[in-house]
């Protein structure tokens, strides 16, 4: 499963990252004595930062396994695939089945943690699982025939790579060259003019975030910028922008400013000094938590080390 952890925050650790899952609960039928009215105003949208608050609240419900709870917090915070995890767990499968709908007409895009989501495995059985996951496979299509594929195989193959864990497992004498071929060819792949949308500039950005050098980090930072401007809604894009930006930061030594990267020094995580002059609104603009939300972070971290 992912762990509820990484659906908080997507804090870039070294050169981990963490990502996160899905929206809303179906609308219930209205009443008879409802359906005369005319329909009121449209509840107005969370920000950033309320939807991470509930997903705290969620991931807590999700630790204790008050799965019932669980999924409505997530259901509230927008996110339909974390809250059809929680229904599932519950054992409401109707509920999990309608939420996954949700989540795969909205942005949930992600095939092979679908089918690896331990939360979801008491669904397998169900004959509506074949369809859902028949349904992502054709939005999948749909969606890919926009981005180019070879820099969104450059991206998953870079994840794939980090898809671990704990970060001390990775095995960079392997990884490291991986990387570098990766930077090399989303360089060839830029240059022949082969980013046309936000999702491609965004899976360059990523590729680039894990570089070695100042300079490449600043390249990923460029390119999630690029793809902000061609789709603001890109919140992914946001959060890498600010994270490349602070990455860039920690690898000259200086303090960042948006709160994003974390450093383990003598085996213990600590988040890298902040420019006290960032404010939370600030982070929010960029899909960042806030500094006190990453300060909790780095306690989790620590918390999560296996005591010898």
């Amino acid at each position: 499963m992912t762990p509820p952890l990484s659906r908080l925050l997507a804090p870039l650790v070294a050169a981990s990252t963490w990502i996160a899952c899905g929206p809303a609960a179906p609308p219930r039928a209205p009443a008879p004595t409802e359906a005369a009215r005319p329909p009121g105003p449209k509840p107005p949208a969370l920000s950033r930062s309320e939807r991470r608050a509930l997903h705290a609240r969620a991931a807590a419900a999700y630790d204790h396994k008050e799965f019932a709870g669980c999924a409505t917090l997530f259901e509230q915070a927008d996110d339909a695939y974390s809250a059809a995890c929680c229904h599932a767990l519950g054992g409401n499968r109707d509920a999990a089945f309608a939420q996954l709908a949700q989540a795969i007409d909205g942005k949930f895009s992600d095939l092979a943690n679908l089918d690896r989501d331990t939360d979801l495995g008491l669904l397998h059985d169900d004959p509506r699982w074949s369809t859902t996951r028949a349904r992502l496979v054709g939005k999948l299509a749909e969606r890919n025939k926009l981005v180019n594929p070879e820099l969104l195989k450059l991206h998953d193959d870079d994840q794939g790579d980090r898809a671990v864990s704990s970060f001390e497992q990775i095995d960079w004498t392997k990884v490291a060259p991986r990387d570098k071929a990766r930077r090399q060819r989303v360089d060839e792949i830029l240059a022949a003019g082969g980013a046309k949308v936000s999702a491609d500039y965004y899976h360059a950005a990523m590729v680039y975030q894990h570089g070695d050098l100042p300079d490449e980090i600043q390249r990923a930072h460029d390119l999630a910028v690029k793809a902000v401007e061609l789709d603001p809604t890109n919140d992914g894009a946001r959060w890498l922008a600010a994270a490349a930006e602070d990455r860039k930061l920690m690898y000259e030594k200086k303090p960042q400013k948006w709160g994003t990267q974390f450093k383990k020094i003598d085996g213990v995580w600590v988040l890298w000094t902040v420019d006290p002059a960032i404010t939370d609104a600030q982070r929010d603009e960029w899909n960042v938590p806030s500094l006190a939300e990453s300060q909790a972070r780095a306690v989790q971290l620590n918390a999560a080390i296996p005591a010898h």
